[in-house]
């Protein structure tokens, strides 16, 4: 938790604000039909053992993009290339873009981080 509240530059208790506000939604969204698609790769680095992966899409939108571009979520960690044929590197930088533009908007998470010196002065 202190690496989440450090990333988005909050609190501890902002963090865990959040973060249930982020299991909010992930209920909201999964009470309507959702797909789940599973693929697996092999990890990267020192192990070799295979990795499964769950890919949540409700509404034809990946739960993760989603949740990354309210703020409720961050882009981290390793993705598979995606059953669309997207490769893993490409949908990371998707995410990254996503997470860029809430914290820009001060959405979720964001919206309790502290603003740029040059955000401020505008």
């Amino acid at each position: 938790m202190r690496q989440q509240s450090e990333h988005f530059g909050i609190t501890l208790d902002e963090t865990l604000k959040s973060g249930a506000k982020a299991k909010e939604r992930v209920e909201e969204l999964l009470r309507r039909p959702f797909i789940v698609r599973t693929r697996w790769a092999t990890a990267a680095g020192r192990g070799r053992e295979t990795r499964y992966y769950g890919l949540v899409e409700v509404g034809g939108k990946s739960l993760a993009e989603i949740l990354v571009s309210e703020g409720l979520a961050r882009a981290r960690g390793v993705a598979p290339n995606l059953p669309s044929g997207e490769k893993a590197k490409a949908y990371m930088q998707r995410l990254e873009s996503f997470e860029r533009e809430a914290r820009q908007k001060h959405l979720g998470a964001w919206a309790n981080a502290p603003r740029d010196k040059k955000e401020k002065n505008e």
